[in-house]
């Protein structure tokens, strides 16, 4: 009974959020006011494919997830990828956090909000959020960071990621 309610409230929730204006095969550009950990030498994001992993200090799922990412990350080694985490909370309560949570991924804050993503809705999704972006600035995939594999990440390198999202319908 209790896997049919947690069924039940999983399938509401996403349901709920399939009106976000986030949307696969959109283009965008991304901004960052804070490079807090881990910062590339070249912080031009253009012609990059992009793990853009949001998160929040608070969020314990969140937190749980950056083993899983990492372990992806440490899957590629190649100059046109970026693992990104990025919250919108201050500089300091990054880096205390960090203290505590080994990050391989870059992290960012956006506190000024810059981000297409911030106007367009994400404040009411649930964290933690993944979404992947091409090397063309094209939203290919939006999930949760768990299901996140190497496959799904060689498959956006290689430019053959089918675009996926868990707020739309699958279409039959």
């Amino acid at each position: 009974m209790k896997k049919i309610i947690l069924t039940l409230f999983l399938l509401a929730l996403i349901q709920s959020f399939s009106q976000e204006n986030i949307r696969v095969n959109e283009k965008v550009q991304i901004k960052i006011s804070n490079w807090i950990l881990n910062t590339p030498k070249d912080k031009n994001l253009e012609n990059k494919y992009i793990v853009l992993e949001f998160w929040a200090t608070w969020c314990y799922p969140c937190l749980k997830s950056v083993k899983h990412i990492n372990e992806v990350q440490s899957k590629f080694n190649r100059k046109d990828l970026y693992f990104i985490s990025i919250t919108d909370e201050k500089v300091e309560a990054v880096k205390s956090i960090s203290k505590k949570i080994d990050f391989k991924s870059i992290v960012v804050s956006d506190q000024m909000k810059y981000n297409y993503f911030w106007k367009n809705g994400l404040k009411s999704l649930s964290l933690p959020l993944t979404i992947l972006i091409d090397n063309n600035g094209i939203i290919k995939w939006i999930g949760m960071p768990f299901i996140l594999n190497e496959k799904i990440i060689q498959d956006l390198v290689d430019n053959k990621l089918d675009p996926y999202s868990m707020f739309e319908k699958p279409k039959i």
